[in-house]
């Protein structure tokens, strides 16, 4: 009997930036580098500690839900992520974002919201060709569906 094989498929995955007052319809990224598009970095749930017992305690803390966006330098969507850049350094202040990732390989879509673009590559590095750019945003909020 043979078994099904699974899809992982990222390359049909869509994301979508929104940015208060910048581009409040939102902008599909494009462009993305050659081996990652978005990550997410893990994210911590319990805090826990050992008493001189032994018995083990741990409660929820609630967590910064961090995400890095790369982008070729050639990327139509790196011109709006600088544009973004240049606005958060002219108002010296932040610009509230969303963020929504759907994979349809494996029916989910991700819809991160209350975030903050914390940092960002703007000038790409100049080697044989251009590096790809990092954007790293910061949200409050993670919400999965599918």
């Amino acid at each position: 009997m043979s078994q099904l094989v699974g899809d992982i498929t990222s390359a049909n995955a869509t994301l979508v930036l929104t940015v208060d007052f910048l581009f409040p319809a939102g902008i599909q990224l494009e462009q993305f580098a050659t081996d990652q598009s978005y990550s997410m970095d893990e994210l911590t749930i319990a805090e826990d500690r050992m008493g001189v017992d032994g018995n083990l305690v741990a409660g929820w803390v609630p967590s910064i839900k961090p995400v890095t966006i790369m982008l070729e330098a050639s990327s139509p969507s790196y011109f709006a992520l600088t544009q973004l850049y240049r606005a958060c350094e002219q108002k010296r202040g932040f610009y509230r974002c969303g963020l929504v990732a759907a994979v349809p390989s494996i029916g989910k879509t991700f819809i991160w919201s209350q975030g903050v673009l914390k940092s960002g590559t703007p000038v790409p590095a100049g080697k044989k060709v251009l590096d790809p750019t990092t954007w790293k945003f910061d949200f409050g909020k993670l919400e999965v569906q599918g």
